[in-house]
């Protein structure tokens, strides 16, 4: 299969995981996708409910918990932390 890129950045497996909610598509799903050549996604739905701790409203703590799974999902994707140019796709 034919590799293609988003930017600058080649995606070498065509495969784009599909966003499953609450709970399924978070950082670990996301990049374990990333480092395998495809493109991860996170889900946002029902984050607010995996981080009731936060401050805020429910929206608030879903964009928290969003900022969270980023950060996790940066630190465990392969291509992020061996180059800046390369990036985990969020």
């Amino acid at each position: 299969m034919k590799s293609f890129f988003i930017g600058n950045i080649e995606i070498k497996t065509p495969v784009i995981q599909g966003g499953m909610g609450v709970g399924i598509s978070l950082s670990g799903l996301a990049s374990a996708v990333a480092n395998e050549g495809g493109v991860g996604v996170i889900s946002c739905a029902g984050l607010g409910l995996l981080y009731p701790k936060g401050k805020g409203t429910y929206p608030e703590k879903c964009i928290s918990g969003l900022r969270e799974e980023i950060r996790k999902a940066r630190t465990k994707t392969k291509r992020y932390n061996r180059s800046k140019r390369h990036g985990c796709l969020i």
